[in-house]
């Protein structure tokens, strides 16, 4: 994600496109041990890039290696994101067993040279978790139930899922909606100022306010490299919003999409059946499964094969 540019926001989503260009393929243990052989990238893949596999494979190695050497100045050269470092260093301690179990989990090349060594992990990651981040001011969306409303100072007070509260001043444009979600969950996007801990502490300019929406969501056409195909029958995806995790969309097509907003959530959607499309109604059928057929058929039956111009 990192690689790609995209923004991280309060959790990684990683959309189905980048799932599979960068999808891990592990073989099966080594006989007589535990070690798991794996590779980064599918060549059997339409998506399959090499020259982006390769870099990112790169990095995936300078990480460990800055990781194993406690090289924090390394490490930001590789990865800039201090939210990101901070979210490697996270799931490479999760990676680890309970110390209870005796059992460390390391990674090596394919030279068996150990890129992270798990009897040093816990050392290792210890002060890449205790980074300070510099103080900064950036964009961000809160989800928080609408506590209260100051119209004097048009301020209003947002309930966070962890119970703390922030507060944020509004512009009149926007308290039609705020009028209309007392005590309800709203989104709400400004600049974000954070406390020493990155916590937040409250929201300046405020740009937008979202109630939210969590009806089903209908595909009425999907766009493909220039061409528009209308659907015959919109497939219909059923909507749910969890305050903390966001918005997920689940339906035809064995889709199930994640997204901070509806509308990032509709765009994800769309973006992901596009991908559908190019993977299995345009690609050569010969070399698809009998799964994959269904899929292909299931396509070209909601949305046909007779495109508009876009």
């Amino acid at each position: 994600m990192a690689y790609e540019g995209k923004e991280l926001g309060q959790r990684a989503r990683v959309n189905m496109e980048l799932d599979r260009k960068y999808s891990v393929m592990f073989q099966l243990p080594a006989e007589g041990g535990y070690d798991l052989p794996y590779q980064i990238g599918n060549a059997a893949l339409t998506l399959f890039d090499p020259d982006d596999i390769a870099k990112v494979t790169e990095q995936h190695v300078d990480v460990l290696s800055a990781v194993q050497a406690g090289d924090i100045a390394k490490l930001r050269r590789v990865i800039p994101s201090a939210p990101y470092r901070k979210l490697i260093a996270t799931e490479l301690r999760r990676m680890q067993p309970h110390p209870r179990l005796g059992l460390v989990v390391s990674i090596e090349d394919f030279r068996r040279a150990k890129l992270f060594d798990g009897w040093t992990a816990h050392d290792r990651i210890a002060p890449l978790l205790s980074e300070q981040p510099a103080p900064s001011i950036l964009p961000k969306l809160v989800t928080g139930r609408l506590d209260a409303l100051d119209f004097q100072a048009r301020k209003l007070t947002l309930q966070l899922p962890n119970g703390r509260t922030v507060e944020a001043v509004y512009d009149d444009a926007l308290l039609p909606v705020l009028l209309e979600n007392p005590g309800q969950f709203i989104q709400v996007r400004g600049e974000a100022m954070l406390n020493e801990d990155g916590s937040l502490k409250r929201l300046n300019s405020v740009e937008e306010i979202h109630e939210v929406d969590d009806s089903p969501l209908s595909i009425e056409a999907i766009s493909v490299d220039g061409a528009s195909y209308p659907a015959r029958e919109p497939p219909e995806f059923k909507v749910t919003f969890d305050p903390e995790e966001g918005y997920v969309a689940e339906g035809p097509f064995h889709v199930i999409e994640t997204g901070e907003t509806r509308r990032d959530l509709e765009a994800l959607v769309q973006e992901t059946l596009t991908f559908l499309w190019r993977e299995y109604v345009v690609t050569d059928a010969a070399g698809l499964s009998e799964d994959a057929c269904d899929l292909r058929r299931d396509l070209m039956a909601r949305f046909g094969t007779t495109p508009d111009a876009v």
